[in-house]
């Protein structure tokens, strides 16, 4: 099961977003990775049509659907080393916020054909 976000980056704002891609939250992956909670992530640029395209997409793979169940309460600990408090994960939200879009997320199925 593979999440996949879409985001845009807000005008000067890509190498401002990578580089925050590139240490927070990376360091987020890692520690769900180690944690077992996903089993693997990924980034993609892509070149986008219209002014409403994403330019990047954030990939993230779970196990199956079950290891979807209670995941925000077994993300919470890996992002309290992060940020100490729920305020400071706001403030860094928002903050995000003024560096990039979401622009909508869904969930695919890897089907494999017998």
């Amino acid at each position: 099961v593979t999440d996949v976000r879409s985001v845009r980056t807000k005008p000067g704002m890509f190498d401002t977003y990578m580089k925050w891609l590139d240490t927070t939250y990376k360091q987020l992956m890692e520690e769900e990775k180690k944690a077992g909670i996903i089993v693997d992530y990924a980034v993609y640029a892509a070149a986008p049509r219209s002014p409403h395209d994403p330019d990047l997409y954030l990939i993230t793979t779970f196990k199956n659907m079950a290891a979807l169940d209670g995941l925000d309460d077994r993300l919470e600990p890996i992002e309290r080393k992060v940020w100490a408090t729920r305020d400071a994960a706001n403030k860094a939200d928002a903050d995000r916020e003024s560096m990039r879009e979401i622009l909508g997320s869904q969930l695919i199925r890897r089907l494999n054909l017998k």
